[in-house]
């Protein structure tokens, strides 16, 4: 009798041991490190222009709402859109890409001034962007990241429109990693920062007349 309690009290002990480390597993949280990129590729070897006494102001970008988030939108199937678990961007794309574009800009030398809110001071003209994709796309062979900004270029005066441009660039993946997409969307942004220099410029000449210097210099621009 003495024996079989003593093996009873083991089995008890052994099974209640086992239930304690079970559990442990189960409820512990796991722990998955997230891996968090940027977007800070700018053109290089922007040409440099006579610096005139103008005042861009530079908005915020507008985000279209799905992209508007950390979160690292993909694609495997038409009309569907997937977030990457364990990979998603340092900030939001707003707050990558308009550092990017204040960068670009001033790299010109073309403006005096450039600002960004809060400003209540006179400015020249005013640039709105609007993100309106950012997306691994992988139905596609290569897979692609596909960057849709479009800007608008406004008159700082009478708010009146001189300039808009949707400029979309897809650009090949490497691999089908999320950390492809990455790369893949660094340059995007640089070869569409490009590209709106010109665009940018060209709404300046066409409007005012004061930059016909630089009408002698687009293809400089010019991949």
């Amino acid at each position: 009798m003495k024996l079989n309690t003593i093996m009873i009290i083991k089995n008890v002990f052994v099974f209640l041991s086992i239930m304690m480390l079970t559990s442990c597993t189960l409820f512990s949280p796991v722990n998955l490190e997230t891996k968090k990129y940027v977007i800070d590729k700018i053109p290089t070897n922007i040409p440099k222009e006579q610096t005139h006494a103008v005042t861009l102001l530079i908005l915020p970008p507008e985000t279209k709402a799905i992209y508007n988030t950390t979160q690292m939108a993909y694609t495997t199937q038409p009309y569907k859109i997937a977030y990457f678990s364990q990979n998603e961007w340092g900030e939001t794309p707003a707050k990558m890409i308009q550092p990017l574009i204040v960068k670009t800009l001033q790299n010109t030398h073309y403006f005096n001034t450039i600002v960004t809110p809060p400003y209540s001071r006179h400015y020249t003209y005013v640039l709105r962007t609007q993100i309106l994709e950012l997306l691994q796309d992988y139905t596609s062979q290569p897979a692609m990241l596909r960057l849709s900004i479009r800007f608008q270029l406004s008159d700082g005066s009478d708010n009146q429109v001189i300039g808009s441009k949707e400029l979309t660039v897809n650009e090949p993946l490497s691999t089908n990693t999320p950390y492809a997409g990455v790369i893949a969307a660094n340059q995007a942004t640089a070869k569409i920062l490009h590209d709106e220099l010109q665009n940018l410029f060209q709404s300046i000449i066409l409007k005012n007349k004061v930059m016909p210097q630089c009408s002698t210099h687009m293809n400089k621009y010019q991949e």
